[in-house]
């Protein structure tokens, strides 16, 4: 499954969201990602039982990679860059090589890729930088001529030490965006205009940020936050205690998952996650046993 989708997190304005998918389906065991999900455990949660998060069949999470788009009356921001095409990633055979309609998915939604104006990888893992660059004539050049790319500091400063780590994707997604001059790094507080800030969401890698949308009208405000890999999957929603093995550090991760389930559960707040798949926008409520997703 790819293209784009509009999300319905502000209905009346006036940023209008969309996510631009590249890949929606069964992906793995759930052991792959998360070591807690034994098949006696995940069978015990309300996610293995919801056919949108979970194929029994094959077995396997079923989800999503995708860059979130927000059109505000002033900028276009893409939140996440994806995993972009001829990326050499051989270990993860869906990431690896691809030939993928992104950029044309973006023309659906009325958008070149001069017209991007910020590009926000909340952290710096090879599936949130691929759409970066691009190649061209043999040469990686980024794809969003205009943008402003936005690295955190603390997540630069960890990855420049190791070129080679993360499936190389420093040096086809990150290093020729630096060498171009378009790269802004940013403290994880940052506001990128009103309504649209940076907020730190470390644990899942080592600067992880995440981004708050929020605007008032009529005296009603609406929140959004798009959390990156701050929650990878639903299950995480029942378990905010069960880290990926991904993730840098598991104890801080699962201390800001709970924080941030705190944060939006009962409110009515919206939660974008770079990788939960249709409906991926959702609201939490809490619940005797935690959290879950409201209907």
């Amino acid at each position: 499954m790819s293209g784009a989708v509009a999300l319905p997190v502000f209905p009346d304005g006036p940023f209008e969201v969309y996510r631009i998918i590249e890949f929606e389906g069964p992906f793995r065991d759930p052991e792959h990602l998360i070591p807690s999900a034994t098949p006696d455990a995940i069978k015990n949660t309300r996610t293995y039982n919801d056919a949108r998060f979970f194929d029994q069949g094959d077995h396997k999470l079923i989800m999503a990679f995708h860059g979130i788009v927000v059109r505000t009356p002033t900028s276009v921001i893409l939140i996440d860059a994806c995993l972009g095409n001829d990326k050499h990633r051989p270990m993860v055979p869906e990431w690896h090589m691809r030939s993928g309609p992104f950029l044309n998915d973006l023309k659906g939604i009325g958008l070149s890729v001069d017209e991007i104006t910020h590009v926000l990888c909340t952290h710096l893992h090879a599936d949130h930088v691929g759409w970066n660059t691009r190649l061209l004539d043999g040469r990686w050049v980024p794809t969003f001529p205009n943008a402003k790319y936005l690295f955190g500091r603390e997540e630069m400063a960890f990855w420049e030490q190791d070129a080679d780590a993360n499936h190389k994707s420093w040096q086809d997604s990150v290093q020729p965006v630096l060498d171009a001059g378009l790269a802004e790094i940013v403290d994880s507080h940052h506001e990128i205009e009103p309504g649209v800030s940076l907020l730190p969401a470390f644990g899942h890698s080592p600067g992880h940020v995440m981004v708050k949308l929020e605007t008032t009208s009529q005296g009603k405000t609406r929140t959004a936050y798009v959390i990156g890999d701050v929650i990878h999957h639903p299950l995480q929603v029942e378990h905010p205690e069960w880290s990926s093995q991904f993730c840098w550090d598991a104890k801080m991760a699962g201390d800001m998952r709970t924080s941030i389930l705190e944060t939006v559960a009962d409110s009515g707040h919206w939660l974008v996650p770079a990788h939960f798949p249709t409906p991926t926008a959702v609201r939490v409520e809490s619940n005797q046993d935690g959290f879950w997703l409201e209907d």
